[in-house]
């Protein structure tokens, strides 16, 4: 069976993808269809992208195996397949809601697309995470003799990691996922940052579940909470009374937003926020078991930040 795709968007030189046993191609005028997607700037190795605002497109087809898992993630909905984990983990590397074309479905009544054809605002830390690796080709007409081949390999590891009954027990079925997918879509910084804290609480709810009741969790700090998954995932060493009082900082940004719907009127309030959801990327790329990137010096701001004395 074959179903078509919308806005995948193919690793440069990359023809098919081949994850879990589903295999992605390239619709027969793709350089066409990406051209009519959203590009914030133009460009390309291989396309010749040029910006524009853009829409969705069907890019690619899906082969679907003979034989189909069920999905791990918990979706709503039922007949939901690992390919909808998938297209999940899709959408969050590259950066824009990719999804199955129903429309030829004749028991899908639902024909209005309601997902956002923007790029994702965040996600460029996991993207860039993915070490680059290439494969040989042998068509000398190619101005570059290589593809790369390293993000259809990482993207299967990962959902097969997802897919590990002791993952899956250690981060409750990885719904963070879905809560970081909707963290790094284009909108304000505002609501970026405060679904990225989201992220965090339940990251530390579902790490220490194990030995706190429900009750237990809430009443612990959340600065207490930012501070135990910093040190867990080896973001900082220890944490010092200086960091403490910083890390606060970051609360009182959660604490203003959420009750007065604004940040505080204060001195690099933003760069602290966008920090705080750089954080957020270089958490999620530990969990899947990547050597995160600092393409954004995410280590060295973090470390400026946390050490940073806090004019009164």
């Amino acid at each position: 069976m074959r179903k078509r795709v919308y806005n995948l968007e193919f690793p440069h030189w990359c023809q098919e993808l081949n994850i879990f046993g589903y295999r992605f191609t390239r619709v027969e005028d793709y350089v066409q269809k990406v051209n009519t997607l959203q590009q914030l700037v133009s460009g390309s190795a291989e396309l010749g992208i040029k910006s524009n605002t853009g829409q969705h497109a069907i890019t690619a087809y899906v082969d679907i195996p003979e034989s189909e898992e069920q999905s791990v993630l918990e979706w709503s909905g039922n007949d939901v397949t690992a390919l909808h984990d998938i297209l999940l983990l899709l959408s969050i590397f590259l950066g824009r809601d990719i999804f199955l074309d129903y429309s030829e479905d004749n028991d899908k009544d639902e024909k209005v697309i309601l997902a956002d054809p923007r790029v994702y605002r965040y996600g460029d830390v996991l993207r860039c995470s993915i070490p680059f690796k290439k494969e040989e080709l042998d068509q000398v007409e190619l101005r570059h003799s290589f593809r790369e081949v390293g993000f259809e390999e990482v993207i299967d590891r990962i959902y097969r990691l997802i897919r590990n009954e002791l993952w899956r027990d250690e981060y409750q079925n990885g719904y963070f996922l879905f809560l970081a997918r909707d963290a790094f879509r284009r909108q304000s910084l505002e609501s970026s940052f405060i679904q990225c804290w989201t992220v965090w609480e339940h990251l530390f709810a579902a790490l220490n579940r194990k030995w706190l009741s429900k009750d237990q969790i809430k009443q612990i700090s959340s600065a207490e909470k930012i501070s135990f998954l910093l040190v867990k995932y080896a973001l900082k060493g220890e944490i010092d009374n200086t960091s403490r009082t910083r890390i606060q900082s970051l609360s009182e940004i959660r604490n203003k937003l959420i009750h007065f719907g604004r940040f505080p009127e204060r001195d690099k309030v933003n760069e602290e926020a966008d920090l705080f959801v750089r954080l957020t990327e270089f958490v999620i790329a530990k969990i899947l078991e990547l050597s995160p990137s600092n393409v954004f010096n995410t280590v060295e701001k973090l470390e400026d930040f946390l050490s940073e004395i806090k004019s009164t």
